[in-house]
């Protein structure tokens, strides 16, 4: 476990609200090692793959359940489903991060979610596929990346020196992006020419990969102070929040993520139905607008790889998430006519993406402490999750009453508010001064 060398240290060290390092009497380590940009470039290798695979069958699934139910409220469950367990776990997983081998967490998660997609392809393999296993299949998986989450965003302050944090979260994020830029296409292509079972089964095959990518990396391992590893979960989580309270500025910025999870996880739900039911469009058109959304986030990070953003990070995430509310309201706000300006403006909200979700997380591996980092992450990323259920419930409820548009609309007015008390909150707005 981490010893704190006396209480009055760890007393200031919970009413500090300044942005330095969060340290609880242990100093920052050269986490800088040999060859690590070569250990980076495999890790990410192998989660691309990974990513690239789930990707291409969660598109398979919600094009299934949107041609077997047309239901928004199906589909904004089927996200429910994908990210209620996980939200909840983070409160808690988040210590295994710290007290435990990362590398080896993360192995066990990816080799659990390959099981689980598997299982699903068999089952759709005798049939056909209903809607529950489906739903169950989302919150198992669910489960294997509340563990393996906080450990991949921890891993890269063990590797990269911190000036160069967020050119890394920019060049992580890119290397997802073109996971994420293929994956439509070629889920339209499979989707329209195999059986499902197949598309789901290259899940389990991007899983393989992934554990590969982990093994060959050799990632460091994170050592607590005094070599013990006994997990007291409660107490971890407890001191977590702490922490996470201990700084204004971290507390502020993760509520603020959680009320645009809140606007935007509802519209993310919705982008199939807004392009076939309101636009007219098919399969082809919803590949489509989520390549374009893909293009532009591969676009944002790369631009944020090469320049890193604002020397003050808030800047740059601020203009992000205005943009972003921008964009939303004119989704909202165009005719059902205008199908290619809303594929427009999808790549555009893209583009945004990196600047404020990369960022953010850059932001938090530069000032919180290794020896943490887990339980902040796991805790701010339970935060944002727990919250993307009160926008997708209503969604659920309300959306085929009041219709597709004013859900657009409404988020982006959300959105714009978020980026309005970033600039209004002293304590936000300075954070990276």
């Amino acid at each position: 476990m981490i010893h704190y060398q006396n209480s009055a240290q760890y007393g200031r060290s919970l009413t500090s609200r300044s942005c330095e390092p969060i340290r609880y009497g242990i100093k920052r380590r050269n986490y800088l090692i040999k060859h690590w940009k070569r250990k980076f470039v495999i890790l990410w290798v192998g989660q691309a793959a990974s990513l690239l695979t789930s990707s291409v069958s969660q598109y398979a699934l919600v094009w299934y359940l949107n041609d077997m139910t047309a239901s928004a409220a199906v589909l904004s469950m089927s996200m429910l489903a994908a990210m209620l367990p996980q939200g909840v776990l983070s409160l808690f997983t988040g210590s295994f991060a710290d007290r435990f081998d990362r590398r080896a967490i993360m192995v066990i998660a990816d080799g659990a979610i390959g099981v689980v997609s598997l299982g699903l392809a068999l089952f759709a393999a005798g049939g056909s596929l209903p809607v529950w296993p489906i739903m169950a299949a989302l919150a198992l998986r669910s489960v294997g990346g509340a563990f393996h989450a906080p450990c991949l965003q921890a891993v890269t302050p063990l590797l990269a020196p911190p000036e160069l944090l967020g050119k890394c979260a920019g060049w992580s994020q890119g290397i997802q992006t073109v996971s994420f830029l293929v994956s439509p296409a070629l889920a339209a292509v499979l989707y329209a020419n195999f059986p499902l079972y197949w598309v789901i089964l290259i899940d389990t095959l991007g899983a393989a990969f992934a554990i590969l990518g982990l093994l060959a990396a050799r990632l460091p391992v994170l050592k607590v102070g005094g070599g013990q590893q006994k997990l007291r979960i409660w107490q971890d989580t407890r001191e977590g929040f702490a922490i996470l309270r201990s700084k204004r500025w971290l507390w502020e910025l993760c509520l603020l993520c959680a009320l645009f999870c809140v606007a935007f996880m509802p519209v993310g739900a919705l982008f199939p139905l807004m392009t076939t039911q309101y636009y007219g469009g098919g399969t082809d058109a919803v590949a489509l607008v989520e390549t374009l959304f893909s293009a532009g986030m591969l676009a944002g990070s790369v631009i944020l790889g090469v320049w890193g953003g604002t020397r003050n990070k808030m800047v740059t995430m601020t203009a992000a998430i205005l943009g972003m509310g921008v964009f939303l309201v004119a989704c909202g706000l165009l005719p059902s006519t205008a199908f290619w300006v809303f594929a427009v403006l999808s790549a555009l909200m893209g583009l945004s993406s990196p600047f404020f979700n990369s960022l953010f997380m850059a932001l938090l591996q530069e000032k919180v402490e290794p020896e943490y980092l887990g339980r902040v992450l796991g805790l701010s990323n339970a935060i944002m999750t727990l919250a993307s259920p009160i926008g997708l419930v209503a969604t659920a409820l309300f959306a085929g009453r009041t219709g597709i548009t004013v859900w657009f609309l409404a988020a982006g007015l959300v959105t714009l508010a978020v980026g309005a008390l970033a600039i209004l909150l002293p304590s936000v707005r300075n954070c990276d001064k």
